[in-house]
């Protein structure tokens, strides 16, 4: 990704990118590699990105937050295998509507929109790079002095046997 300006003249799709860079249930679903590859991954978020962009914009002034809660649990239901059970969708999409109708209310709400998210702790969209997940990262340890033989099998499961 090129170097991210927060201004008044950024797209909202960027704000919505920084928004799930600060939230913990997607940022623990790429850690843990459950949306697949990378580049999975970051077409996954990208689309959701988009969506929810196109919601807010066909929406006008009826904006309504449970619809974009809806996109979001079901992202993360179908495409990360995760099912949210806090009400963090809710808030997430509570705060990204909130947030675009201050961003096209006036200059000064995107300078309020600006100087919320200069609070975050991140401030730039959520981009995914290629790491290994965790569950890549276990390794089985080779070692003579185990009790504890491993076997791959086809379907992907490790069966570990007593020696």
């Amino acid at each position: 990704m090129s170097l991210f300006i927060l201004n008044h003249e950024t797209n909202f799709e960027h704000i919505i990118g920084v928004l799930f860079n600060n939230w913990t249930a997607l940022k623990l679903a790429i850690e843990h590699g459950m949306g697949g590859s990378s580049e999975v991954m970051q077409f996954k978020i990208s689309d959701l990105i988009k969506n929810i962009h196109e919601c807010l914009r066909k929406s006008g002034d009826n904006m309504c937050w449970t619809s974009i809660s809806d996109i979001i649990e079901d992202v993360m239901d179908v495409g990360f295998d995760v099912v949210l059970e806090d009400a963090s969708a809710d808030d997430l999409s509570k705060h990204i509507c909130n947030l675009y109708s201050d961003w096209n209310q006036s200059l000064d709400g995107r300078t309020k929109v600006i100087d919320e998210l200069r609070s975050l702790p991140t401030i730039i969209p959520i981009q995914i790079v290629p790491v290994r997940p965790i569950r890549e990262k276990q390794k089985v340890k080779d070692d003579s002095s185990s009790s504890e033989e491993s076997e791959a099998c086809d379907d992907g499961w490790t069966v570990v046997k007593h020696k």
